[in-house]
């Protein structure tokens, strides 16, 4: 349907049309969710040409194509890439926005995630820590973009093998998640998960086995009651 009426909206309004750009972008996403990330790249990059030369490069709807362009090279691994992209990104965004803007930290966030599939943790976790302190003043502790932050922060910590400090954050993370979601939410069972996958790590193997179970037992539930076990 998309690519139906982005190649009407192309005939009738012309390729350039923010109209037409609309579509096409709408046509990346679906590419994407298909998991036809090499598309969704071609088509995103597209699209963020035409903005730029269209609305200009600090407009907002040209950022959002170059946003997702970031998105489809870390899907596509291509890391080192996507990083550079999105450091360019933060500081246009900081910019243009101010650096407590909820899409400067969204860039900023994307950035230290392609930071951690680098390897290069420490730097990761410092910029986990920062997004978060950020998001906490702006949004507010249980905001959902906040609680994405402190989970990268545990998720920092376990790769520098700081199990123990990973715990503690994960579990902030999963309490905070179940009084904000509710228990049975997908985000709230996938971050029990990751508790249970620290005390794995930790050698606490009895308790993981049993907040696996406890976990299991949630999504049979929602799965008899025909909720969906994904976003």
């Amino acid at each position: 349907m998309a690519c139906e009426v982005a190649v009407t909206r192309s005939r009738v309004l012309g390729p350039a049309h923010p109209d037409t750009l609309v579509s096409r972008y709408e046509v990346g996403y679906a590419l994407g969710q298909l998991g036809r990330w090499t598309e969704a790249l071609q088509t995103y990059r597209e699209v963020a040409v035409a903005r730029q030369r269209v609305l200009g490069p600090g407009h907002p709807d040209t950022l959002a194509a170059r946003y997702e362009t970031g998105i489809c090279l870390g899907r596509l691994q291509r890391s080192a890439e996507a990083l550079r992209l999105f450091r360019e990104l933060a500081d246009e965004r900081t910019r243009a926005q101010g650096p407590d803007d909820p899409d400067t930290l969204r860039a900023r966030h994307c950035l230290g995630v392609n930071l951690g599939r680098l390897g290069r943790w420490e730097e990761a976790l410092a910029e986990a820590r920062d997004v978060c302190a950020v998001r906490e003043r702006v949004l507010g502790p249980d905001h959902p973009e906040t609680l994405v932050s402190r989970r990268e922060i545990a998720v920092g910590l376990g790769w520098l093998g700081r199990w123990t400090e990973a715990l503690a954050v994960y579990r902030e993370v999963a309490q905070a998640r179940q009084r904000v979601l509710g228990a049975d939410h997908p985000d709230a069972l996938t971050s029990r998960n990751d508790e249970a996958h620290c005390l794995e790590q930790l050698g606490r193997s009895t308790e993981a086995v049993e907040l696996y179970r406890q976990v299991a037992a949630v999504r049979r539930v929602g799965a008899a009651r025909g909720r969906p076990l994904h976003r």
